[in-house]
């Protein structure tokens, strides 16, 4: 279930930095690289932002999810997940449910309505919400979230510490590891730089990938 919405995280927009970043995942042979994702962060108006992930991996097909969301809340209106340009999922969030539209293996689509427990944010934002995030070391936040395939559920978010990462071109950086908790057997493990909130790097499962790289292939 969600987080009681008394208990919100308070969330500022403002500080999610917007543009592109590329991100290197590094592959199972030392030196080589699994692939690369692109996240970029575009301001629509001066209510909304659209937020997009592009991925490779190893040759495989182009994955693609745009969250398109409202600011500085960034809670979600609507968001699509493509594979190789074909909608796999849409959702619209409104009025206290989620409409989302799948395809199925043979191609048809299917559209049903699901009610959400409460304000939510889209399961495919978390490393760009907690971003947004008054971020402090030993600071906890729960954040209730919803993907139209897995449901609602609450990812607990932990600051656990400060460190010395590096930060791109401009050399070491200060920056939060942060801990994200999505399932009961998933944790996410996050680098935030202190001053400018870019994400750094993410370590899922022990499959990491940090910012740098060429994302020219990605780019449409």
């Amino acid at each position: 279930m969600a987080a009681p919405t008394e208990n919100l995280p308070p969330i500022d927009g403002t500080l999610l930095p917007a543009g592109d970043a590329c991100y290197t995942v590094a592959g199972t042979e030392q030196g080589k690289s699994a692939g690369n994702v692109l996240r970029r962060v575009e301001r629509l108006d001066d209510k909304r932002l659209m937020i997009t992930v592009v991925s490779r991996f190893n040759g495989g097909p182009l994955l693609t999810s745009r969250i398109e969301v409202a600011f500085p809340s960034l809670q979600p209106i609507r968001m699509t997940e493509q594979t190789d340009g074909e909608t796999d999922l849409s959702v619209r969030y409104r009025d206290g449910k989620a409409r989302g539209t799948v395809r199925g293996v043979d191609g048809r689509r299917q559209t049903r309505d699901v009610p959400l427990p409460g304000p939510v944010w889209d399961d495919e934002t978390i490393e760009f919400v907690l971003a947004a995030l008054p971020l402090a070391q030993g600071a906890h936040f729960d954040l209730p979230v919803f993907h139209f395939d897995r449901g609602p559920s609450v990812t607990r978010i932990d600051v656990r510490r400060s460190v010395s990462a590096e930060g791109g071109r401009n050399g070491p950086t200060a920056a939060w590891e942060i801990e994200a908790s999505t399932r009961t057997d998933m944790t996410i493990n996050f680098l935030v730089s202190q001053t400018n909130r870019r994400l750094l790097a993410v370590d899922v499962g022990g499959v990491r990938s940090t910012l740098g790289g060429d994302c020219s292939e990605l780019i449409g």
